[in-house]
């Protein structure tokens, strides 16, 4: 698939949402914040109102690509999420590409030119904030994104049965963003609400719910609730042993099976992995807490010191996360501001 070039100059935001799909898919992640970021503006403009039913899924993409673009800048959870099939980005670049050729041309050929909005440093011509999103300040890429996507889960809540399966898709990402922002208790309510969905929708051997367990598995443990967190990836690789099952009994075999069969089996040694480093941290913790009451009183003083440079509720060194400091507003809200660390 070619590189995505995004015109500065296109004001068709069916364009610009198909071409921000594709820079999704590739992770350009700057390109696609840049075109879905316009094509929101602009679908706000024709409508006049930001919650139109329209822009549901570019809302969706935009805060998904957000959230890309702040992993990138910023070096995200080191822990591999199981990819989904199911939900198959590559669709969705085929049926807005079908969308783009049916629009004008002329934004096409000017784009050819190589006009393209990336400069040096990810960052773009576009603006990042759109006009009708009010911010004195420009807001962290976590900030935007949370946003966004809480207008797309409204706009899928407004449209009922038809969106269910892009709210719990809505739902999860914003747990990410929330793991991200390390506010753990909203990560796993949000992700844990999208579950929920997932399960009356899928087949339980859908890889889609094995992927938002081990989401909710990541949470879980981050927050250091680590029973929670094993349960989390047991079902979800209760959900992959499943998909095997149901492949290997495919009447019609071919590669394509195979190579998912394969690929699922490479992911279950990762989360049959984590589950024991779970365990095994819980058994430390409670061995250090007996010790503690056993010894009593009289070493006081090096079991709070030990005990300050790691807390039971700390698996910082079981989930390799490395984060910048200065990317999270500490003075903002709640409200304002989802990056605010929940403390536990």
């Amino acid at each position: 698939m070619a590189d995505v070039v995004i015109n500065a100059d296109n004001k068709n935001p069916k364009e610009l949402f198909g071409q921000g799909v594709r820079a999704y898919v590739l992770q350009d992640y700057s390109a696609a914040v840049a075109a879905l970021g316009k094509a929101s503006e602009l679908l706000v403009i024709e409508h006049g109102d930001d919650l139109h039913e329209s822009l549901g899924e570019v809302y969706l993409y935009y805060g998904k690509s957000l959230l890309g673009l702040s992993r990138e800048e910023s070096e995200p959870l080191g822990d591999a999420v199981p990819r989904n099939d199911e939900s198959s980005e590559e669709e969705n670049v085929e049926e807005t590409e079908e969308n783009e050729e049916s629009a004008t041309k002329e934004d096409n050929e000017s784009a050819g030119e190589g006009s393209s909005t990336q400069e040096p440093g990810g960052r773009t011509d576009f603006e990042r904030v759109p006009e009708f999103i009010d911010h004195e300040d420009d807001p962290s890429d976590l900030q935007l994104a949370w946003e966004v996507l809480e207008l797309a889960k409204k706009i899928f809540q407004r449209q009922g049965e038809a969106a269910k399966k892009n709210l719990a898709e809505t739902l999860a990402v914003l747990g990410e963003v929330s793991l991200e922002s390390e506010n753990f208790e909203s990560a796993v309510n949000d992700i844990s609400e999208g579950l929920k969905i997932q399960k009356e929708l899928f087949e339980e051997d859908s890889r889609t719910v094995a992927e938002t367990y081990y989401k909710l598995g990541v949470a879980y443990s981050t927050g250091g609730r680590i029973d929670a967190a094993v349960n989390s990836f047991n079902n979800s690789l209760d959900y992959l042993n499943r998909r095997i099952s149901s492949l290997g009994k495919s009447v019609d075999k071919n590669k394509g099976i195979d190579d998912e069969i394969n690929e699922i089996k490479n992911l279950i040694p990762e989360i049959e992995e984590k589950i024991a480093d779970m365990r095994t941290y819980k058994d430390e913790a409670m061995t250090n807490i007996f010790t503690a009451l056993k010894d009593g009183p009289k070493n006081e003083s090096s079991s709070s010191s030990s005990n300050s440079s790691k807390p039971v509720t700390d698996i910082s060194h079981l989930v390799k996360r490395k984060r910048k400091a200065d990317e999270i507003d500490k003075d903002a809200t709640v409200e304002e501001q989802p990056a605010k660390k929940t403390n536990l």
